[in-house]
């Protein structure tokens, strides 16, 4: 047996076991799968709205549209089939298959990318982020709409592009202190004639 066919195996083993358990979590995992969609990024329009984070906030999107990519190219060259068009025994709970590609998962990818951005700006928000992150994730398993080697995938494509974005500056990021009117030390010195006004 190949290792992929081991991975292969414990996939679909693991999958039967999550599948629908337990039951009651069902509302949860409906609820947060459907957040983490894309419907979630409503929640930013606020932060976009308000001067103070709209360069935050605008690299967060850039973030997510690059996540979404990346999982898009990626799915389209791999072709795995989702585990609930694939497998007899594992019929997709409550929903209906979204059809398409299964790996990577775009879910745990974005909701992955959306935790650590936010771990890295705001690190108080590290641990709440990166619950829903998971529990976004695992939603996919427990509705069988994904294997749990394509949510892993996915979590760890969206964390290295949301760690890689938060540490990036753009020119956006510096529009509020260009227009602070602080002066550097080297234009607050005198001028050589003694004014202190540049020429």
């Amino acid at each position: 047996m190949s290792p992929l066919d081991v991975i292969s195996a414990a996939d679909e083993a693991l999958l039967r076991a999550v599948r629908g358990s337990p039951a009651w979590a069902t509302p949860l995992f409906v609820a947060v799968t459907f957040v983490g969609g894309g419907w979630g990024m409503f929640a930013l329009v606020p932060f976009l709205a308000r001067e103070k984070t709209r360069a935050t906030t605008t690299r967060l999107i850039a973030a997510l549209v690059v996540t979404s990519a990346l999982v898009s190219t990626v799915k389209a060259v791999v072709g795995r089939v989702r585990p609930c068009d694939a497998l007899a025994a594992c019929e997709p709970v409550f929903i209906t298959s979204p059809g398409g590609h299964s790996f990577p998962s775009g879910h745990a990818a974005g909701s992955f990318a959306f935790a650590a951005f936010v771990a890295s700006v705001r690190p108080v928000f590290a641990v709440p982020a990166f619950v829903f992150a998971a529990l976004v994730a695992w939603s996919r398993c427990f509705l069988a709409v994904h294997y749990p080697s394509d949510i892993l995938a996915g979590a760890l494509l969206g964390m290295s592009i949301g760690f890689v974005a938060a540490r990036l500056r753009f020119p956006l990021d510096l529009k509020g202190s260009s227009r602070s009117g602080s002066r550097s030390p080297a234009s607050s010195r005198p001028a050589p004639g003694g004014t202190g006004t540049p020429d």
